[in-house]
């Protein structure tokens, strides 16, 4: 069991990177999903681990897209974003009373199309085959001096 001073020390890193009150980290909280530290994030939270503690990450590293996701915005979503802002376009075009009518009405429906879109897919979409990474993991990496090499999946 890791003392309270290393649990304290890790949770007041994570609250650091991600701006999310101290307070309000639990050791149970996945970085990812619950926290939502990704890509760049991510790789600078786990350099300050190793940095501040020592800790040996090179198993993370080497399974790090199966936690975490890279920086940046895919090309793929262009295609699901492109038609919300061509409908919007054309809505405002015809209901906007003025150019600048047209254009808040053509930002608004694509942005509400984008959120329905988004909403759907978190319910229905996909599942996150993501590992999630947890404070507690990190923990105990930092207790133990190495990530595990081996897959908690």
């Amino acid at each position: 069991m890791a003392s309270p001073n290393l649990e304290g020390d890790v949770i007041d890193l994570v609250a650091d990177a991600t701006g999310v009150a101290r307070e309000k980290v639990r050791l149970s909280d996945r970085l990812l999903q619950d926290i939502g530290m990704d890509g760049d994030d991510a790789v600078d939270f786990f350099n300050r681990v190793h940095e501040r503690f020592g800790t040996n990450l090179k198993s993370l590293h080497e399974r790090w897209s199966e936690h975490f996701r890279p920086e940046g915005f895919s090309c793929w979503n262009g295609l699901f974003i492109a038609p919300f802002v061509v409908i919007g376009a054309v809505i405002g075009d015809f209901v906007g009373p003025s150019k600048f009518w047209s254009y808040v009405i053509a930002f608004t429906v694509a942005a509400a199309l984008l959120a329905a879109w988004l909403r759907v897919m978190r319910r229905w979409g996909p599942p996150d085959r993501m590992v999630p990474v947890t404070v507690q993991d990190v923990v105990e990496a930092v207790e133990a001096g190495a990530w595990p090499s081996q897959s908690r999946v």
